[in-house]
């Protein structure tokens, strides 16, 4: 499976509002210009603010508020640390289906049908247990 871009944009504007998080405490409401997340992140702003409507969309982020010159300030919240891997990705992709570009009707897919669920229904498994939280621990030699 190789994932878009704008997934590993995504994991990198977490890790930003993160890290912002943790510099502030608590306190959400102080969150960081669209400006600001394309920067720190080394996205093209064009691209940081379609990645983050989609996770705004998705409940991962909010928008605390739309300055002047459209520019938009946003922030997460505590619960960013229980997001899971599959969450970003669905939100960013669409869909976490490894196997969504297959012709279902084609003769490997009538064949290879349960296999194929099964192979889907581990890898949702892997992705769920794998939260933002544990994604995210600094440890030494990171």
């Amino acid at each position: 499976m190789q994932l878009k871009r704008d997934t590993d944009y995504a994991l990198r504007i977490l890790y930003c509002l993160k890290l912002n998080n943790d510099d502030r405490g608590t306190d959400t409401t102080h969150g960081m210009t669209l400006t600001e997340i394309a920067a720190q992140t080394g996205t093209p702003k064009i691209v940081a603010g379609r990645v983050c409507e989609n996770l705004k969309e998705s409940g991962m982020i909010k928008m605390i508020s739309e300055q002047e010159a459209a520019e938009r300030v946003y922030a997460s919240d505590g619960t960013l640390l229980n997001t899971t891997l599959l969450d970003v990705i669905e939100a960013v992709e669409g869909t976490g289906q490894l196997f969504a570009v297959f012709d279902k009707r084609s003769a490997v897919y009538k064949n290879c049908e349960m296999q194929i669920q099964n192979v889907q229904k581990r890898t949702d498994k892997v992705l769920a247990r794998a939260t933002l939280g544990k994604l995210f621990e600094q440890k030494p030699g990171f």
